[in-house]
């Protein structure tokens, strides 16, 4: 049997170049020579070599030739001092359910979300990592339909929670998946005493909530998160919707009830999110986006849409949202909620968002922090396309449009939208990406939900620092 080939940190290894921070490694055994960069390494694993230690390096390589990112890995005679800190010595509690552990753990990958790319990612990438940490026990589900994951939840893993049992979920999918796990637990139960745990692996188009947690900071990051994270509670708003509302799927085709849910105190429908709910502009590009033919673009579907919208193929102006818009707000002289109702009756862009970046670079709300539960609306005024096109470039440039004199930025406790639209694509609602259609003279209601139901892997700070 060949012997491994095992490598040594060379002499002065440390690099800083334009590509970023970088060691080098070499073998005298076979005479090779490797570069490695530090923001492409997961984790390092000791591992036993007849009766020795080594250090197994597991990192992201580039495959060119295929265009994708592949896992590899080297042994390393000992532990580079600068990589101390990626030592995984032992698996988080979150990973670990072996012997008296009670728990259960669950990989979901949607084949849908984004640009398709999380079956490869799980095959690829995320199920040898798995068996290189000796992870071997966990059920994967490959969606089949939009209804999957909301499924598997009433099926496995609300019973689970029933029950009080550690869970813990690897979710392959963009902001929907997310938030049809939300949708479901808040739908159904009231508290649960061990909320399951969210590892989430970013694969969608625009991934807001990964955004928002630093996950896509590296192509590493949300592998990271998966070892060295800490479970946080996930907020949530409820959304209450007039009688008449419906989902809209299949590409605008068709349109199904709100089933499923509980009715809020006044007997009428209600949707969870964790990202956003918005109407106007938002709600309609991500609609009209919502196609296989717009989702090959990737996050730029977002903005072909959006051109479509401002700049209407038959020469029109963009449309007039209308509308009365309440907001919610806390008054902390009387310690009770206020409503102010906004002066104007025709909007643009209407949108409350829990998170700070709807997509890369895209800082919606420069106010938010991870998962500290504020809500924060950003709104303005049928205003000119260029103007709206310069609104929308400054929320790329760190945040930039809430300085804006047309834009109102401002902390809510929720707000209500009462439409005065005949129309049916004016009255279009989104919520984490999902579409609804209210009736005509039909409203929308959202609010903060006091429930924390469900964590997520939170990671504090990426990469971990050189020592």
């Amino acid at each position: 049997m060949t012997p491994p080939v095992i490598y040594t940190t060379d002499d002065g290894c440390f690099d800083c170049d334009s590509c970023g921070d970088s060691l080098r490694f070499k073998s005298e055994q076979a005479q090779k020579q490797i570069t490695i960069a530090v923001h492409s390494i997961i984790c390092i694993v000791p591992k036993d070599n007849r009766g020795e230690t080594v250090y197994s390096l597991l990192y992201l390589r580039n495959d060119a030739e295929n265009e994708r990112l592949l896992l590899d890995s080297i042994l390393l005679v000992a532990l580079p001092r600068q990589l101390s800190n990626h030592l995984c010595a032992q698996l988080p509690p979150h990973l670990c359910f072996s012997g008296s552990r009670r728990g259960s753990m669950d990989i979901i990958v949607s084949t849908t979300s984004g640009t398709g790319t999380g079956a490869s990612f799980f095959n690829n990438i995320l199920r040898p990592l798995l068996s290189h940490l000796g992870v071997t026990e966990y059920d994967v589900h490959e969606t089949q339909s939009t209804q999957t994951i909301t499924e598997l939840c009433h099926a496995k893993f609300i019973p689970r929670a029933r029950e009080r049992l550690q869970q813990t979920i690897l979710l392959l999918s963009g902001d929907g998946g997310l938030t049809d796990i939300i949708d479901a637990f808040h739908s159904t139960l009231e508290s649960l005493i061990v909320p399951p745990t969210i590892a989430l692996i970013p694969t969608g188009t625009g991934n807001a909530m990964a955004n928002s947690l630093g996950l896509l900071a590296y192509p590493t990051t949300g592998l990271v998160a998966l070892l060295r994270g800490t479970p946080a509670n996930i907020p949530t708003f409820a959304a209450d919707f007039s009688p008449g509302a419906r989902y809209i799927i299949d590409e605008g085709r068709q349109r199904v009830p709100i089933s499923r849910k509980p009715m809020s105190d006044y007997g009428h429908p209600r949707v969870y999110g964790g990202v956003v709910a918005s109407w106007g502009m938002h709600a309609a590009l991500v609609a009209d986006s919502d196609t296989v033919e717009y989702r090959r673009f990737g996050a730029d579907r977002f903005k072909l849409a959006a051109k479509e919208i401002l700049y209407p193929s038959d020469g029109t102006e963009p449309h007039k949202f209308r509308g009365a818009v309440t907001l919610f707000k806390w008054d902390d002289q009387t310690k009770s909620r206020r409503e102010d109702l906004l002066s104007r009756n025709e909007h643009m862009y209407v949108l409350a968002s829990l998170v700070s970046s709807l997509e890369k670079d895209f800082m919606i709300s420069p106010l938010s922090r991870p998962l500290d539960g504020r809500l924060w609306m950003v709104h303005f005024g049928p205003i000119s396309p260029s103007s709206v096109m310069q609104v929308m470039t400054s929320a790329y440039q760190k945040g930039q449009h809430v300085g804006d004199e047309s834009v109102f930025y401002d902390e809510i406790e929720g707000f209500r939208i009462e439409l005065d639209e005949l129309d049916e694509r004016w009255r279009r609602i989104c919520i984490d990406g999902k579409i609804i259609a209210v009736e005509t003279g039909g409203w929308v209601e959202v609010h903060k939900d006091p429930k924390r139901l469900l964590n997520i892997l939170l990671l504090k700070s990426f990469p971990p620092s050189m020592q």
